[in-house]
């Protein structure tokens, strides 16, 4: 079983490595101007109870990503994929929690959307918790 110590672990490894990429990609492109986006907006782990195993994800475009379709089936019924619905500011399927969820639901394809488990959500670039977006409450 994912327990929160092993998804709070995961998270904070997200966050630092994370981190490591946005300095890695500096380093490497010293003359480009580099902004606040260069970070993915949030972070969170995702585990699955049955295993004990988690995963990290990132927010990032849904754009182009192939969800499983149960997943898939979930946003969809909030809004298209890569829409901005009522009642949330955030984008469909752009959230770290999708992206998250997608891997464990791509590792474990027995895995049921209610056996999933998720760490707090945070901001990598400062580590500051974040509240879950209506998307993602809906989703799951």
């Amino acid at each position: 079983m994912a327990t929160t110590d092993s998804l709070n672990r995961c998270v904070k490894n997200a966050i630092e490595d994370e981190r490591q990429r946005v300095k890695k990609m500096r380093r490497n492109h010293p003359d480009v101007k580099h902004r606040i986006t260069d970070y993915a907006a949030a972070t969170v782990a995702c585990g699955y109870k049955r295993s004990g195993s988690t995963f990290k994800g990132y927010s990032a475009s849904p754009v182009g990503h192939k969800y499983t379709e149960k997943i898939k089936r979930r946003l969809e019924a909030l809004a298209p994929i890569g829409d901005k619905r009522p009642g949330c500011k955030n984008t469909v399927g752009a959230c770290a929690e999708p992206h998250a969820a997608d891997k464990v639901m791509k590792t474990f394809s027995g895995c049921k959307m209610d056996e999933l488990q998720f760490s707090n959500a945070y901001r990598p670039r400062t580590a500051k918790r974040l509240r879950y977006c209506q998307n993602c409450k809906d989703t799951f």
